[in-house]
């Protein structure tokens, strides 16, 4: 549990997951006048037509503030992998909107599955994401975190953890990384303002 939106309540988020499709957050769950929001709650206009909606929750640029990514991506659409409607980080605190501070866009191939994952081993969320490259290959790549959010586009640093799937209709692919989510998210029992 922590403060998503800055109102002084904490918020909880849950299930934290390996596709980023089943995220729920309950903003103001403390209180018991809760909300319950997902991905399609939290994208806005640009993806509402999406086929997949994934989100996740994490603070990518070391701030204290848990920060919002969301992609949303239409049907397949064959050989070549598709631009996103919707590929951004959004600084928290953010709403129940899905409105942050302030929104960067970061740069994924078709993505069809995200989580938090800890590629570099610094102890600060990084982004795992499992899509379409084009021509049937479909790979997870990273981006990592850092005090200026998540990487925006690939470079060497990132390209190094891309790793080819094995299997491309599987909802989690083998290839996506499972972090120690304890160590980005307090548990429930010991709840802090900002999420510390």
């Amino acid at each position: 549990m922590a403060d998503l939106n800055g109102d002084g309540t904490a918020d909880r988020v849950s299930p934290p997951s390996l596709t980023g499709a089943g995220l729920v957050i309950t903003f103001g769950a403390e209180n018991g006048r809760d909300t319950k929001a997902g991905p399609r709650d939290l994208v806005g206009d640009r993806g509402e037509g999406a086929k997949d909606v994934l989100a996740v929750v994490a603070d990518f640029d070391q701030d204290g503030w848990n920060d919002l990514f969301i992609a949303a991506t239409g049907a397949f659409g064959g050989d070549d992998p598709l631009q996103s409607d919707v590929s951004e980080l959004r600084l928290g605190p953010f709403s129940a909107r899905g409105r942050g501070q302030s929104d960067h866009h970061v740069d994924l191939t078709e993505p069809r599955a995200v989580s938090v994952a800890d590629y570099d081993h610094d102890h600060h969320p990084d982004l795992a994401s499992y899509g379409h490259e084009g021509d049937g290959v479909y790979a997870t790549t990273a981006r990592l975190g850092g005090e200026k959010g998540l990487d925006r586009e690939p470079d060497d640093t990132n390209r190094r953890y891309t790793k080819e799937a094995g299997q491309t209709d599987q909802k989690t692919p083998d290839s996506m990384p499972e972090a120690d989510l304890t160590a980005f998210y307090p548990t429930c029992d010991t709840p802090s303002a900002r999420g510390d």
